[in-house]
């Protein structure tokens, strides 16, 4: 099931929802179900090589100890 981000018409709110086919979403924050369906953007893997990042291995605690996400 795709994960589409939404603006709603009616209130403005943005938010992310699991889409099954033929449902129709609907805004969290007022109900509406005018909808605008946002760009999306998706990431592909790295081919690899001398650009590629380095892959994160689990530290001790459970945590990505190399990540500098989890140095700062």
């Amino acid at each position: 099931m795709p994960i589409y981000s939404y603006e709603c018409k009616k209130c403005g709110a943005t938010f992310q929802t699991l889409v099954r086919s033929g449902e129709q979403p609907e805004c969290p924050s007022c109900g509406a179900v005018e909808l605008e369906q946002q760009l999306s953007l998706i990431a592909s893997p790295a081919k690899g090589g001398d650009d590629a990042p380095p892959m994160c291995s689990p530290g001790p605690g459970g945590g990505c100890a190399g990540c500098p996400s989890m140095m700062g």
